[in-house]
């Protein structure tokens, strides 16, 4: 049927039929391959880019975490190296003795900072009255150490004013410790 068809046609006929099918033709290839492959090629493409963001997002995750269990390792080391009788209450005392300043104490109020898995952090709001710049410098010295895990957060200082030689300070002073439970 089709070839009877094809026979009655004329040659112009013939090509423009040829020509339509040859145009089908490529049609479907692209229909069916060619468009399919750039589509799969563009979606692997940014599949690709969106894998490599969350790997970099993972690295930089990782050296985050890293870092924290580096610290966090250094104040184990430095909690175990102080021994298990740490007491900030006491390391102040003792601290203040060494600057001369233990008299000049007005008050030393303890309270809870952050908590964060096994660790606690212990404040001690201090108020010192009626002591020199020397007195006070000597005392920070004393009493900051990365050693022992103990640093002033927050220092206020102010002038007396019925003797300006002599100044006022208040500190908190932070530390860390096993939490407990």
């Amino acid at each position: 049927m089709i070839r009877n068809l094809w026979n009655k046609l004329d040659d112009k006929q013939r090509y423009l039929v040829a020509g339509a099918g040859g145009l089908i033709l490529i049609a479907l290839i692209l229909e069916l391959a060619v468009f399919p492959f750039w589509d799969a090629r563009t979606r692997l493409s940014k599949s690709m880019q969106s894998s490599q963001k969350k790997l970099n997002e993972l690295i930089a995750l990782d050296a985050e975490f890293a870092a924290q269990e580096s610290t966090m390792n250094a104040i184990n080391r430095a909690m175990a190296a102080r021994g298990a009788d740490f007491s900030l209450f006491g390391y102040l005392e003792k601290k203040a003795s060494q600057a001369y300043v233990r008299g000049r104490i007005k008050q030393m109020n303890s309270s809870k900072g952050m908590q964060s898995g096994s660790m606690e952090e212990s404040l001690i709001d201090m108020k010192l009255e009626k002591i020199t710049i020397k007195q006070l410098t000597d005392f920070l010295y004393y009493v900051e150490s990365p050693a022992d895990l103990v640093s002033v957060k927050k220092i206020t200082v102010s002038k007396m004013k019925e003797s300006p030689e002599y100044l006022n300070a208040q500190l908190q002073i932070s530390s860390f410790q096993k939490a407990h439970p």
